[in-house]
C-alpha cells in the first residue's frame, strides 16, 4: 500500500494532493491512512510531498534548462514567491543560486533522478510541416539519438540556430506491443515563423488529431519504465480510448546526442 501510494504522489506532483484523495486511491480511512504512512515514512504526509516536490525542482534546476517559473508548476507551487520560501528552508539558496552555482548543487546529492506526470492532457492539434530525418533503433537506448547529429549539422548549413525549432521524435512503433527494438524513429524539425525549400521526401505532417500529453524528464535508461507507467494510466482511463497512429516526443530543448538523458519531453499519444 505504502509504495502505491508514493509512485501516486510522484506521479501527481503537478497537481494538488490531498489525504482524502490518497485515501480514495487506497482504499483506506483517512485516518488509518494518515497513521500508517506517517509511522513508515518517519514524517508526516504532507512533509514528504513537500520534500517531494523541492527534491524534483532541485533535479529539474540541476539538470535542465526550464524556466523557473515552469519548474514552480511541474512541482504544484502555485506562486514563484512561496516556491522560492520553500526552496531556500531546504537548500539554503534561491532556485536561482542553486541553478548557477555548482558548489550548492554538490552540497546536497540530488534525491530526484526522474520526473514523470501521469495528469493527462487532451488536446485537439493542428498538423505542423516538419522536415524529418528517417532512421531506425531502440527507443530505450542513448543509441537511437545518433540521428540528432545529422539534424544538426543540417541546421547549421542552412545557417539557423536549434532556437528557430521545435524538435519532435516521431516514434512509429511501441515496442511493448511488437517486443521489437529495432523500430522506425524519426527525428523532426518545425520552423518556428518560416518555411523550407518544399521536399515531398524529406517532410512529414507531424501532431494531427487528438492526442493526451503527458510530460516526463529522466535519463534514457529509464524510458521504459516511464513507458509502462504511463501506459498503466492510460488503460485504467475507461473514457479515454487509443487510436492507431504514431505518437511524439516533444523536447524542451534539441537533443544532444552525446548526452540526451534528462531532456524534458511532452508524450503525445493519440487518442479517439
Amino acid at each position: 500500500m505504502t509504495s502505491e501510494v508514493l509512485v501516486y504522489i510522484n506521479n501527481h506532483l503537478d497537481s494538488k494532493i490531498t489525504l482524502e484523495l490518497l485515501a480514495e486511491v487506497t482504499g483506506y480511512s483517512p485516518f488509518h491512512l494518515h497513521r500508517k504512512l506517517s509511522a513508515e515514512l518517519g514524517t508526516s504526509l504532507g512533509k514528504y510531498i513537500q520534500n517531494q516536490r523541492l527534491h524534483t525542482a532541485a533535479y529539474f534546476l540541476a539538470l535542465t534548462r526550464l524556466p523557473l517559473d515552469e519548474i514552480k508548476d511541474l512541482v504544484g507551487f502555485e506562486d514563484n514567491s512561496a516556491f522560492g520560501r520553500a526552496f531556500k528552508k531546504v537548500y539554503q539558496v534561491s532556485p536561482l543560486q542553486y541553478r548557477k552555482s555548482l558548489k550548492c548543487q554538490q552540497a546536497v546529492p540530488l534525491q530526484a533522478s526522474r520526473y514523470i506526470s501521469t495528469n493527462g492532457v487532451i488536446s485537439k492539434e493542428s498538423p505542423q510541416t516538419a522536415r524529418v530525418f528517417a532512421s531506425r533503433g531502440n527507443y530505450f537506448s542513448e543509441d537511437i539519438y545518433a540521428i540528432w547529429q545529422e539534424v544538426a549539422d543540417y541546421i547549421q548549413a542552412i545557417d539557423k540556430t536549434p532556437q528557430d525549432f521545435d524538435h519532435y521524435a516521431i516514434l512509429h512503433e511501441c515496442p511493448h506491443l511488437t517486443g521489437d527494438r529495432a523500430c522506425r524513429y524519426d527525428a523532426a524539425i518545425v520552423p518556428k515563423g518560416f518555411e523550407l525549400p518544399a521536399d515531398p521526401f524529406l517532410q512529414a505532417k507531424v501532431l494531427e488529431g487528438k492526442y493526451i500529453k503527458f510530460n516526463f524528464c529522466s535519463k534514457v535508461q529509464d524510458y521504459e519504465a516511464v513507458s509502462t507507467e504511463v501506459n498503466t494510466s492510460l488503460a485504467q482511463q475507461a473514457a479515454i480510448q487509443h487510436r492507431h497512429g504514431v505518437s511524439y516526443f516533444k523536447f524542451d530543448t534539441m537533443p544532444d546526442p552525446s548526452n540526451p538523458n534528462n531532456l524534458f519531453i511532452h508524450w503525445y499519444l493519440p487518442i479517439a
